[in-house]
């Protein structure tokens, strides 16, 4: 394997949520005169539906990331758009230690209209690397078990690094 794509992005909640919206939207507006009689024209409502897939489109395919290049030792924290990564290479020092750590805090999604509200306990696994220092130089966050302990099995043998897992 010579890279490690961590992708940053939620499609039931924030930005992506409202992108998969103006999709749905979009497509109900470009079918709305096959079914609904009235008094826009067809293509009045092709170009809404058009322009409402579209900037869905763009926001759904927008999020930040963080690329590991395993054969050149570095890393690149980046924002893609459209497929686009933009975002600078910098050299990943030597990582010694993986570590995954299970957190059990308090959330609540904030009321914005669109998202429902909610609170309650929620469980992140956080993959850590360490370097020589003892604060992590990177945290990749999941709310899946076990996709966590993976991805922590991944980069410890693709950086020849210790990994830490926690008890079951």
């Amino acid at each position: 394997m010579k890279y490690y794509n961590f992708k940053e992005r939620s499609y039931t909640s924030g930005p992506h949520l409202i992108g998969l919206l103006l999709i749905v939207a979009g497509l109900v507006s470009t079918v709305s005169p096959v079914f609904i009689e009235g008094s826009s024209s067809l293509e009045k409502a092709m170009w809404v539906g058009a322009g409402a897939i579209t900037l869905g489109l763009v926001i759904v395919l927008s999020y930040n990331g963080t690329l590991i290049d395993f054969d050149r030792n570095r890393v690149k924290e980046y924002s893609s758009i459209m497929g686009y990564k933009a975002g600078k290479w910098v050299t990943l020092p030597n990582i010694t230690k993986v570590a995954v750590i299970s957190v059990r805090q308090k959330a609540a999604n904030t009321p914005n209209g669109i998202s429902p509200t909610w609170s309650g306990t929620v469980t992140e696994h956080k993959v850590f690397l360490y370097a020589a220092k003892p604060t992590p130089h990177l945290l990749f966050g999941f709310s899946n078990r076990e996709r966590a302990l993976q991805t922590a099995k991944l980069l410890a043998a693709n950086l020849d690094a210790a990994c830490e897992l926690p008890n079951q």
